[in-house]
């Protein structure tokens, strides 16, 4: 009966983890990459859309956050938006320079309208270092704490079946 018990616990738990190991890697599709997302005023950097439908139309739009603000310190080859025909592998480039200081909203979106991506990126002065980095490293990668717990929760489960399984044995033996 307690032997029941334990591989139901530990059937459950293995149910209850299972989706938190596929949580480990991001789903294929599209993405973006910016090359700096806290550029000085005026320096171009790059933003490279990929895995994109063959030969598509990708908008790259971009906003002054917040809207209220007016959008003239924004240049992609002249203008707020750009569209580009992605190439036989799904991948489009655009280079862009923001003159004003501030935060900016990059936003993909496809032929129909959809939104493939969203970016933030924070413009400062020149010669300014990136507020928003305020001299700490930023946070990459995943938060493991659903690994961690469930292992946890397997190790103790493992120790109460050797526990049991002991017991039992030497309640035999003693009869």
């Amino acid at each position: 009966m307690i032997r029941r018990l334990v591989l139901v616990a530990a059937t459950a738990a293995a149910l209850v983890l299972a989706p938190s190991t596929a949580m480990a890697y991001p789903p294929p599709g599209f993405a973006t990459v910016v090359t700096d997302v806290t550029p000085a005023a005026g320096a171009a950097f790059g933003v490279h859309m990929s895995n994109a439908k063959a030969r598509a139309a990708v908008t790259l739009a971009l906003t002054h956050n917040p809207v209220t603000l007016d959008n003239h310190g924004i240049s992609i080859a002249g203008t707020k938006s750009l569209s580009k025909i992605t190439s036989a592998a799904g991948v489009a480039d655009f280079t862009v320079s923001l003159t004003e200081i501030g935060a900016y909203s990059l936003v993909a979106t496809d032929a129909a309208g959809a939104v493939l991506s969203s970016q933030i990126v924070t413009v400062h002065a020149v010669g300014a270092a990136p507020a928003a980095a305020g001299g700490k490293l930023s946070r990459t990668g995943f938060d493991a704490t659903g690994l961690a717990v469930g292992g946890g929760l397997l190790v103790l489960a493992g120790a109460g079946a050797v526990v049991v399984a002991k017991r039992r044995k030497s309640s035999q033996a003693a009869a």
